[in-house]
Parts: structure tokens; sequence; C-alpha cells
């Protein structure tokens, strides 16, 4: 069920970055057939019931908490409440997968889906480089390829520049003001 050619990580990413700003690709089924379109995936029909929504919106906030952490933010993994009713079932053909049971409904094979990649990859070493942006008004997902695991932002030139000049401004004003000559 998983899109050609993304592999777990990149599905977890996918996932994650579906809400930024006023844009959110889960917003209602045209908007989940469209976004699993833009994955590569072949186009669906079918049902996207309402609690199916909530799931897929649920296991989007566990991904981003879960890469919140791994970036050193305590997150709040509480709320994904909404994942208890995803009726999964074992399948095994080539290498271990889930299955919705029932299958047929988009969202919940998209869960599904990004259930079996966040327990493989979770299981690997390189899980910790699956981070959040640690910029409060971005939060994206995106994986640290640095070689000591330390990147902090999803980009340098915007989120970590402001955070930079946030720190630079705040221990200024911190200073005591300069005696005039």
């Amino acid at each position: 069920m998983r899109p050609v050619g993304l592999e777990d990580e990149e599905l977890l990413i996918a996932v994650a970055n579906t809400a930024h700003g006023e844009r959110d690709e889960f917003a209602g089924a045209a908007a989940i057939r469209s976004w699993w379109r833009s994955t590569g995936a072949p186009a669906r029909r079918g049902v996207v019931a309402p609690e199916s929504l909530a799931m897929l919106r649920s296991l989007r906030r566990l991904i981003r908490g879960l890469a919140l952490r791994n970036n050193g933010i305590e997150a709040d993994l509480a709320g994904p409440t909404g994942l208890k009713a995803l009726n999964l079932r074992f399948d095994r053909p080539a290498q271990p997968l889930l299955r919705a049971d029932p299958p047929g409904d988009l969202a919940r094979d998209i869960c599904a889906a990004t259930v079996t990649a966040l327990l493989r990859a979770t299981a690997r070493p390189g899980w910790p480089r699956l981070k959040a942006c640690r910029g409060d008004d971005c939060r994206w997902v995106f994986l640290d390829g640095s070689r000591n695991t330390s990147r902090r932002w999803c980009d340098m030139a915007n989120c970590g520049n402001r955070a930079k000049m946030a720190t630079f401004r705040e221990r200024r004003s911190a200073m005591p003001a300069r005696p005039s000559a």
C-alpha cells in the first residue's frame, strides 16, 4: 500500500508534513486523494470515513511528537487516542506489514502503511535522525544528515537564522548599556 519508491522514513516525513501554516492536506477526502497522488501512488477512489480522517490526523500528530522528542523537545504523545479504533492485521508477503481491517478506506490504508513504516523505522539505528524543526512556528519534519546528528532546524537559512538572531537580540538586551563618551 506504500507509494512506490517511498522508504519508511520518507513516508513518515510525507505524512507528518501534511499540515503547515494554513495548509492541511488532510482537510477532507478530496485533499487526501490529491495528497496521495502527489506521493507518486496510483489514484484511488473509495471512502474516507470521518473517523478515519481523525485517525490520520492523530497519526500525523504522533509522528511529529516523536520527531520533536528526537530533537530534544518534550512533546505530548498522549493526544493520538483516535488510533485505538484502527484495526490492523498482520500480512507477510515479502516483508512483514500491517493492513487495515477491513481494507478499502484510503485514510485507514494510509494509516496502516504509516504505522508499519513507523514500527520499522523506530527499530533501526538511524531512528534518532528523524527530527522536527525546533522553530516554534515551523515544526517541519526532516531527516538529520549531519555527521553527529546535531541538526536542529529544517533550514539553517530560515528557521536557524531566526533562532540565532533571537538569541543574539536577547543576549544584547541583557547587556548593560555602554556609557556615552
